[in-house]
């Protein structure tokens, strides 16, 4: 969801996980991410083609998602390679 959807909705996903989870629950988030500003082309592709259909989706930064989470009282947990460049990613609440 966080790639085919405006950046807000992101900021709104680690809101609302912030609020709701329980200490310690879990928020697993999975796609393709960039991560240090670079993906594999075929992700790079896929930005490029997601951002031709609607501007405001997108393959996301982790380190900004990481960094959204954190602020929302989350923490990574572990990051999981998945089939197809994408990724598993885990978050806790503090």
């Amino acid at each position: 969801m966080i790639h085919i959807a405006p950046w807000e909705a992101t900021l709104g996903l680690m809101e609302c996980a912030g609020k709701v989870l329980k200490k310690g629950g879990m928020l697993v988030c999975y796609g393709p991410y960039k991560v240090g500003g670079t993906a594999v082309e075929s992700n790079l592709k896929f930005d490029e083609a997601l951002r031709s259909r609607n501007p405001s989706w997108g393959v996301r930064n982790l380190e900004e998602v990481t960094a959204i989470a954190k602020k929302e009282g989350l923490e990574l947990v572990q990051s999981v390679e998945m089939p197809a460049n994408n990724l598993s990613v885990l978050f806790r609440k503090a």
